[in-house]
């Protein structure tokens, strides 16, 4: 029996650079994050799809974005979530100073530089400002439609992509393409009230889980399913619409093969 080929680290050069803090690693469905004790500090990213984010991510909020961009003018949000402002943020493989703001990334780590690093599942305060991660409009749309949101809003968006139609989904209430389930009311006690399951495949929600846990999460019971779990009080009808459309392309290529 042949053993099993270790897929390599991708950037481990950011490992070395660190490796005084010994840091640990965990791997997320192709991706790679770095913890330092209980922080999230980087994730390293080369992937075949969605080359753009290829590279070191920074666990970051948006409050920190300014600072941080006086020293890595190449930085930029995540594109993979389709959202205009991410609090994480990525140094791309493709700038022609990846390696020397990698290993200045790697120096603030050392350091202890407050603006990089996440205790993963910590809930923050939401301030009513730019604080929040938020722009402005952000804010603005988050306060209008937050709470409205609900499976009519759902329902509403999807049915507008291609062969999307109405159904049920162990009794409740769904969206599915060609009988194959796109989105739905969960029907487990350990989804938290006011969500909703989507299809996604594993490398987006890991992802969408890294990116913002807040609005992203997953319970053991959903584990191994292709899918994710939305705090809807926590998207906009913007959001909710690229989510599906990443859903409906997920599962339309499931069927295709």
């Amino acid at each position: 029996m042949v053993p099993k080929q270790r897929k390599p680290i991708p950037h481990a050069f950011v490992l070395d650079a660190i490796s005084t803090l010994s840091p640990y690693t965990r791997p997320m469905f192709g991706c790679l994050a770095i913890y330092v004790k209980d922080k999230i500090v980087l994730i390293l990213r080369d992937k075949l799809e969605n080359t753009a984010d290829n590279g070191v991510w920074l666990a970051t909020t948006q409050e920190h974005h300014q600072s941080l961009r006086r020293e890595f003018p190449n930085m930029r949000s995540i594109q993979v979530l389709s959202k205009p402002v991410t609090g994480w943020q990525v140094l791309p493989v493709d700038a022609p100073d990846f390696e020397s703001t990698a290993l200045r990334a790697c120096e603030l780590v050392l350091a202890g530089d407050a603006r990089i690093g996440k205790i993963p599942g910590a809930r923050t305060s939401k301030p009513q400002s730019k604080a929040d991660g938020r722009s402005p409009k952000q804010i603005k749309t988050s306060k209008k439609h937050g709470s409205a949101i609900n499976f009519d809003t759902v329902r509403k968006i999807g049915l507008t992509l291609p062969g999307v139609e109405e159904s049920t989904a162990y009794g409740s209430p769904a969206l599915k393409v060609r009988g194959k389930l796109l989105a739905c009311v969960p029907t487990h006690r350990s989804a938290e009230p006011g969500s909703i399951v989507v299809r996604v495949g594993l490398d987006d929600r890991a992802e969408l889980l890294a990116a913002a846990h807040d609005v992203y999460y997953v319970t053991d019971h959903y584990l191994n399913y292709t899918a994710v779990l939305v705090r809807l009080s926590r998207v906009t009808p913007d959001v909710l619409r690229d989510l599906l459309g990443m859903a409906h392309k997920f599962v339309t290529a499931r069927r295709r093969r």
